[in-house]
């Protein structure tokens, strides 16, 4: 069958060009409307009961995570000619457009009482510096939450409009903010500090579209001048980065076509999408040049390329596609998009290579004796030729070294942690992390943490009862020093208790039961609470339902397991399970939750890999034995890299786990390639197993080294990435490749030899598909 398609292609080669191209104009159209995603992905499937019960909340009290927070900390802020500015500023951010609310303490208010309206009245603090400084001590409202006195710190909290998260405009919007902040700290010699969610997403974002751009071009330029450098042909170079940019303009144009946008996962696949394509370049030419060095003819040459590696490449691209693709019914937006993606890409880049490359090669001059100098270059071949030998003579040290790594591996494997944090990829000296750890001392911290408390009736809130059970369940996260203050209706009644008795800040407490009585006709009447209360985003419209929201720190996924449960035990010993429902959400508990689904799916997304490659290698060798041979020598590179994570400290965590289902998908490709060669040698050599294996190790070994090398370095440019997630993927992959290599090599011939006995004929004949010797 490959024979007709290799006529076909090269009798048609002009008509094939230019769908291809047309096809490429229609998809660079379709990829010039790419867009950058800005909102924050779900990890979680829709259905999982956190995430259900994030959405109830969010829909209840409206969204969580929407405030950019800035922080100032100097003497200097009180002074009277600083605090106008410091109010102009306030006053200049919520000016903004996309700004839905700025509160400072340059726009605070105090709550008071107005008896001739019999209610309580929100009146702004018109004060200069100094008596904002002395009336501090009054409003214990705002220390904690806007103000830390003994460091002199306040707080600018930024809510922007939903509409803006979501969309690019948030990057302007987030930039602005930030220039007016810095105008005003420069001209006082302050420090700003930025955090909260939307300016970390922000942050990410922006660093994902400048380092896509980055890595792109960097991956094109270093496999192009290994190209040239292994292959000394600047046609090669040329072909293959024709077929690149194809490869690149027709992954970018699926991604709106399939309505998706780049994440950080996405952003990804275009450098790895270059090394994919250069993999399949290299193999082509490998053999190209080797029939050429045989016969001379160019057209002869290609047709056999085609028909003697296009089932093989065909089967090497679907393994790798199904090393990205696996997670596509992991049930999460971010995961599912990036297997479908990924998966398409790769199949669609493999037509690209085994088309236009071959037909563009056609077309130009044969390759001359220079050119074809790489089949006998003596590093390369010395090397091939001493893992001839140690196939052949040294078996037992072959077998000695791979127990050893695979002993050295599992003591590893005992010493990996599996936990995560919000801004772990960042390293330490990155402005978003010391910003970070800024507010986590003076604040501590800004991941939003929520308790959703249900009294199951309506008006149960305004029981005294549940009052002071939110007051004691307060008092007890106070005390725990990862979380900040708390907010609740407790606090708003608090300040409405202070307002009553005139402002007076020993009032500051609960209203006794008479005082409740009496104040509540000050309070939004029982018929529903507006938008434009202050308590519409700390109670629902029927006083049901109660909220109580803190800020806390960034303490990873294990120790926030930890405080969940311990917040969830504290809960039902103060709110009675048969006369509360407490629901502890937020996205604190969504981060927690999705870094847990995404290991989980990861995991299960590997063995299901695992098993369905080793189902597709069956297609070449059905039988028991020749699967377990090509799982060995791919299993021992996850195994000695997930060890040395053990042994390096680094953990187990969503953006370093993905590297095993990417790296499996890619080195069972050499496997792929070696015992596709090795059935059409059998055939050939009448079943005589060492003769076969010795050609295949001469002929295979060649372009295995030489893609191994190509993607080694296009790897290893993310670990000049600003993630350390990426670093880690850019590491952790290019030494899986490197010891995948050796173990192809080395390991997976000795194999096959040392079972030369125990296999018969018929086992080896076995398998689903049939490969097309060269010379039919």
């Amino acid at each position: 069958m490959w024979n007709q398609i290799a006529i076909f292609t090269l009798r048609n080669r002009l008509l094939i060009l230019l769908l291809v191209l047309g096809g490429a104009v229609f998809m660079g159209w379709h990829a010039s409307h790419v867009q950058l995603s800005y909102d924050n992905k779900k990890v979680i499937p829709a259905d999982d009961p956190a995430f259900v019960a994030f959405e109830r909340f969010r829909q209840t009290f409206g969204e969580d995570g929407t405030v950019m927070m800035i922080g100032l900390q100097s003497d200097r802020l009180f002074e009277p000619e600083c605090f106008e500015d410091f109010k102009k500023l306030t006053a200049d951010i919520d000016s903004l457009d996309g700004i839905e609310r700025v509160l400072s303490l340059g726009n605070a208010y105090d709550l008071v009482r107005n008896d001739s309206l019999g209610k309580f009245q929100l009146q702004p603090l018109q004060l200069d510096g100094p008596a904002m400084l002395a009336k501090m001590d009054s409003l214990p409202f705002y220390k904690g939450l806007l103000y830390e006195p003994k460091e002199r710190v306040t707080l600018i909290a930024v809510t922007l409009k939903k509409s803006f998260l979501d969309s690019k405009a948030r990057i302007k919007l987030v930039q602005e903010v930030e220039a007016l902040t810095r105008n005003f700290s420069n001209r006082y010699q302050m420090e700003p500090h930025f955090s909260g969610l939307p300016y970390i997403r922000t942050v990410y974002s922006t660093k994902v579209a400048d380092e896509l751009k980055t890595f792109t071009l960097l991956s094109i330029g270093i496999t192009a001048l290994f190209l040239l450098v292994m292959f000394r042909s600047f046609y090669a170079v040329f072909v293959s980065l024709t077929v690149v940019i194809i490869g690149l303009v027709y992954t970018f144009g699926l991604l709106p076509i399939l309505g998706y946008k780049i994440t950080l996962l996405t952003g990804l696949l275009p450098p790895l999408i270059v090394v994919i394509i250069i993999q399949n370049c290299i193999y082509i030419l490998n053999v190209y040049h080797f029939e050429c060095r045989k016969h001379g003819n160019k057209i002869l040459a290609m047709q056999r390329v085609l028909s003697k590696i296009g089932l093989a490449s065909f089967i090497t691209n679907l393994t790798t596609a199904v090393g990205f693709g696996v997670f596509v019914f992991s049930g999460s937006a971010l995961l599912d998009q990036f297997s479908i993606l990924s998966a398409a890409a790769i199949m669609l880049v493999y037509v690209i290579s085994m088309t236009v490359f071959p037909i563009i090669l056609s077309w130009l001059p044969a390759p001359q004796t220079r050119q074809l100098g790489h089949l006998d270059r003596r590093s390369t071949a010395g090397f091939v030729r001493f893992v001839s030998k140690a196939i052949f003579h040294h078996r037992p040290w072959i077998y000695g070294i791979s127990l050893g790594l695979v002993v050295i591996g599992a003591v590893g494997i005992m010493q990996v942690k599996s936990i995560g944090y919000m801004v772990d990829d960042l390293p330490k000296n990155d402005p978003v992390y010391i910003d970070l750890k800024f507010f986590e001392k003076h604040f501590k911290g800004i991941m939003p943490l929520e308790f959703e408390i249900d009294t199951r009736e309506d008006g149960g809130v305004k029981s005294l009862k549940t009052l002071q059970k939110i007051e004691k369940f307060q008092r007890v996260l106070a005390q725990m020093p990862e979380l900040s203050r708390a907010l609740s209706v407790v606090e708003f009644l608090k300040m409405a208790n202070q307002a009553w008795y005139d402002g007076d800040p020993r009032r500051y407490r609960l209203p006794t039961a008479r005082d409740a009585s009496a104040l509540t006709g000050y309070l939004p009447k029982g018929d529903g609470v507006n938008r434009k209360s202050p308590l519409s985003s700390m109670v629902d419209s029927s006083f049901r339902r109660a909220r109580i929201s803190v800020q806390m720190a960034d303490v990873g996924s294990v120790k926030m397991e930890e405080l969940s449960q311990q917040l969830d035990s504290t809960a039902k010993s103060i709110f009675p399970e048969d006369q509360y429902t407490v629901v502890m959400t937020g996205s604190s508990i969504i981060n927690l939750k999705g870094n847990e689904y995404l290991i989980d799916n990861l995991i299960q997304g590997l063995a299901f890999a695992l098993i369905l490659i080793s189902l597709m290698n069956a297609s070449l060798f059905f039988n028991y034995k020749m699967i377990l041979i090509t799982l060995i020598p791919n299993l021992i590179p996850l195994a000695l890299t997930l060890g040395i994570m053990g042994f390096a400290g680094i953990p187990l965590k969503n953006s370093t786990i993905l590297v095993f289902s990417v790296a499996y998908g890619i080195v069972v490709d050499l496997t792929v390639h070696f015992l596709a060669k090795y059935r059409i040698e059998l055939k050939k050599r009448k079943y005589r197993m060492s003769e076969s294996v010795a050609h295949s190790v001469e002929e295979s070994g060649y372009s295995m080294v030489y893609t191994t090398v190509i993607l080694f370095f296009g790897f290893i440019i993310f670990a000049f990435s600003k993630f350390g997630g990426t670093v880690a993927l850019g590491l952790l992959t290019s030494l899986s490749l490197i010891i995948g290599l050796l173990t192809n090599l080395f390991l997976l011939p000795a194999l096959l030899l040392s079972l030369e006995k125990s296999l018969k004929k018929e086992e080896l004949e076995s398998g689903f598909i049939e490969l097309e010797d060269e010379e039919a």
